[in-house]
């Protein structure tokens, strides 16, 4: 289903399905809403307030831009590989 969503939406990130025991819903707590920022290890680098009056928007907006300078500054302190320096 997630497959055939994106494709349809023409959409170019990961997408999830949950399974009918709701067990990505309930090992997130998302209820009612909550907004989650990932980060490139796959965990959960930002978890924002229930929702909707929880939301946060310049919070969490000012987390994903630390998020982002601190994995820019990381790209940029790892050492060439063997590949870059051909």
């Amino acid at each position: 289903m997630a497959q055939a969503c994106s494709s349809e939406l023409k959409l170019h990130l990961p997408l999830l399905v949950d399974d009918m025991k709701n067990t990505v819903a309930t090992a997130y707590h998302g209820m009612p809403d909550r907004l989650f920022i990932l980060g490139a290890d796959a965990k959960i680098a930002y978890r924002g307030d229930r929702g909707p009056r929880g939301f946060k928007v310049d919070e969490m907006e000012q987390a994903l831009k630390t998020i982002l300078a601190s994995g820019a500054a990381e790209a940029s302190a790892e050492p060439a590989s063997k590949e870059d320096s051909k």
